[in-house]
């Protein structure tokens, strides 16, 4: 039963959940990094531009790997902000903020206590995993946002009114159009799973399947007829299956079959809860099989004795995970769409554990993450960069609103809140631009819309097709010079052109154009590969041995008498 809070209790729970809300907030001004999200910007600007709605262009070629709903809804951000930073990230933020919403009113749908709707959108806020969608947006972002959604509308059909259904149906056809099927196969998991569990065939039927599966099938059949226009049947097919079900088989994704990938990729995403939930599962299911035997849980199945019991959340989370965890094609970004479910699940434990003494034995395990937050917090000055006062002083301020509210809320919420919303506002505000300032494309964008301001083409020279941040700051694409051929049939059009190269293949730059060409810097910058950022680049003693200089060059053609090239 539902358990309402006190009108202060309830605003002291918001303020929690704005407190939360701080590191993904502070990360809508930040640069956009290759490969993925750049790539996603690059593509949306494209279609921003060039008034076709319905082809992927990608660096000026047509693009098939992803669906088009994550790029209609950048170019529509890009349309009305103007195509920048902020209007990139606007969209995976809204999402994800109204994602906290609906995972609360999940919560007091599936039965919980308000204050456990408030805990669990705490939980989901503060799951590495969720800051790691956010900071680096990608097209998981989206897809766990329309998950979300889909639980949301299926609990309101089941508990207040089946035509909520439609809607079930529709947010599951926008996850098709944005990722592909795993947006059904995973509420098909945890839902029909649940639904076959149970044997509960009246709510099966009041689901509204016939018409649902229409409204299922409108966006990607819409997405089919543009997919086979400009890619045949092979562009429907790769859609449909290849993309998702390829993965367990397809020799082209056979990387590495590792059956705990996934499972150490959510020991991250969800560290927040991660211990305190391992240990509620294991306790509690060893005691309920120590309770009642297998024989008689097996009776129970078969009696259909847990018809009133909702798995859906725990299929979600743990089912799911199992069945991913035969994929040939680990990407750690997959088990983020489970994290939804690992914070609803996650939010009933905190309600059991920190608020009725019964099982106060598990109060502890709840510090362990906020400790490691706090001290990572304390840490980062120490071997990643130099801060100023105010770092420190924030950091006193968060550990005295520990001490001032912990006569309000359990010190075990309060430890791990503070601690990780101090260390990912850390990441937002002073080491992701850290970060980000060794990938120079934004300076270099800026550079070259000064000196080539109506340039279709930017050119590089060893560069590797991933730098896609280039491409869109400069707001061109972008294109590799590899022979002295290519060099000679560009620069006819046009005797003079910027270049953009590693400063340590300037020698073969000059060695390839000859004497005909005269090599003039522009600028040159410290970068790094800032998408897998080393230990050694983390640390600020070895950072300047493992960058690299990359530099903007004009490449002009000498006419007349031939010159010696420039030196750099």
């Amino acid at each position: 039963m539902k358990e309402s809070l006190s009108p202060s209790e309830r605003i002291f729970y918001r303020i929690l959940l704005l407190m939360a809300s701080l590191p993904i907030l502070f990360t809508l001004p930040l640069d956009v990094i290759d490969i993925d999200s750049a790539q996603y910007a690059g593509i949306s600007r494209e279609l921003v531009l060039s008034n076709d709605f319905f082809t992927l262009i990608d660096n000026g070629r047509r693009y098939l790997d992803k669906p088009i709903l994550t790029f209609w809804t950048i170019a529509t951000s890009f349309f009305f902000f103007g195509i920048n930073n902020i209007a990139f990230r606007i969209p995976a933020i809204f999402l994800s903020l109204l994602s906290v919403y609906s995972i609360y009113r999940i919560t007091i749908l599936s039965g919980g206590k308000e204050r456990q709707g408030y805990l669990a959108s705490i939980a989901y806020l503060l799951a590495p995993g969720v800051y790691a969608m956010v900071v680096d947006p990608k097209i998981d972002v989206y897809l766990t946002a329309y998950l979300v959604f889909t639980y949301h509308f299926y609990y309101l059909g089941k508990k207040q009114n089946p035509n909520y259904f439609y809607l079930m149906y529709l947010m599951m056809s926008m996850g098709f159009i944005t990722k592909g099927p795993i947006s059904v196969v995973i509420p098909a998991i945890s839902i029909g799973g649940d639904i076959l569990f149970r044997r509960d065939w009246k709510l099966l039927l009041s689901m509204r399947i016939p018409t649902g599966i229409f409204v299922l099938a409108s966006l990607p059949a819409l997405w089919c007829f543009f997919l086979f226009k400009n890619f045949n049947s092979y562009g429907p097919v790769f859609f449909l299956w290849i993309q998702s079900f390829g993965r367990f088989y397809r020799e082209m994704y056979d990387v590495k079959f590792d059956p705990f990938y996934f499972y150490k990729s959510f020991s991250w995403a969800f560290f927040s809860g991660l211990l305190p939930m391992v240990i509620y599962v294991i306790f509690h299911s060893y005691q309920y099989t120590k309770t009642l035997g297998w024989k008689e849980i097996l009776r129970k199945i078969r009696a259909n004795e847990y018809k009133e019991v909702d798995f859906v959340i725990p299929f979600w989370v743990f089912l799911f995970l199992f069945l991913i965890s035969f994929s040939r094609y680990p990407l750690p970004q997959y088990t983020y769409w489970v994290l939804p479910g690992a914070a609803l699940y996650f939010g009933k434990i905190m309600e059991e554990s920190l608020f009725q003494s019964n099982v106060a034995r598990l109060r502890p395990s709840f510090l362990i993450a906020g400790i490691v937050y706090l001290v990572g917090y304390f840490l980062f000055p120490v071997f990643v960069s130099d801060v100023g006062i105010l770092y420190y002083v924030f950091g006193a301020i968060g550990i005295l609103f520990i001490l001032l509210s912990a006569q309000l809320i359990p010190l075990e919420i309060l430890l791990t809140l503070v601690g990780a919303t101090l260390f990912f506002c850390a990441i937002s505000l002073q080491f992701y631009p850290l970060l980000t300032s060794f990938q120079p494309s934004r300076e270099f964008g800026a550079k070259i819309k000064e000196l080539e301001p109506n340039e279709p083409v930017l050119y590089t020279f060893w560069m590797s097709n991933s730098k896609r941040s280039y491409g869109f700051y400069a707001e061109r694409n972008f294109r590799n010079i590899y022979d002295k051929e290519k060099l000679d049939r560009l620069w006819v059009e046009k005797s003079e052109r910027l270049i953009v190269l590693p400063s340590d293949k300037l020698p073969q730059l000059h060695e390839m154009a000859g004497t005909e060409y005269q090599i003039i810097p522009v600028m040159e910058k410290e970068s790094f590969k800032v998408a897998t950022p080393t230990i050694a680049f983390l640390k600020k003693e070895t950072r300047n041995l493992v960058t690299k200089k990359i530099s903007l060059v004009w490449v002009k053609k000498m006419q007349g008498k031939s010159f010696k090239n420039s030196k750099v």
